[in-house]
């Protein structure tokens, strides 16, 4: 259904999902969101970031959403590189940005989707 992922963006998915999970609990909660991005912005991040890729609307992200929400970017279009870099971003505690040319299903009620570069 949606484009896969290299292995080389598949591994850096998979560490910055392990950079939010630091229970190790296989999710990230809104709680581990929000502590990843101490900045000024983190709630509105960490909302935003649960309004996309929080699929089942359930609290919690899991590897398996996380990993599907990147397969959407690429299939919508974004290149590997741009998803690497996003990713580097993530994992060093920049903003969640979104992006607003995704299906529906990921544009949620709520959600502002300012990236589209």
């Amino acid at each position: 259904m949606w484009q896969e992922l290299t292995p080389e963006c598949l591994a850096k998915v998979q560490e910055v999902f392990g950079i939010f999970d630091v229970d190790g609990s296989h999710a990230i909660d809104k709680n581990e969101a929000i502590v990843h991005w101490k900045n000024a912005f983190g709630r509105i991040s960490a909302r935003e970031f649960f309004n996309t890729v929080d699929a089942d609307n359930d609290g919690q992200v899991t590897l398996e959403e996380f990993i599907e929400f990147w397969k959407v970017v690429k299939s919508s279009g974004h290149s590997e590189e741009e998803i690497l870099e996003e990713l580097e971003n993530i994992k060093n505690g920049e903003s969640w940005v979104g992006f607003n040319d995704l299906p529906k299903k990921y544009q949620k009620q709520g959600s502002s989707g300012a990236q589209g570069q």
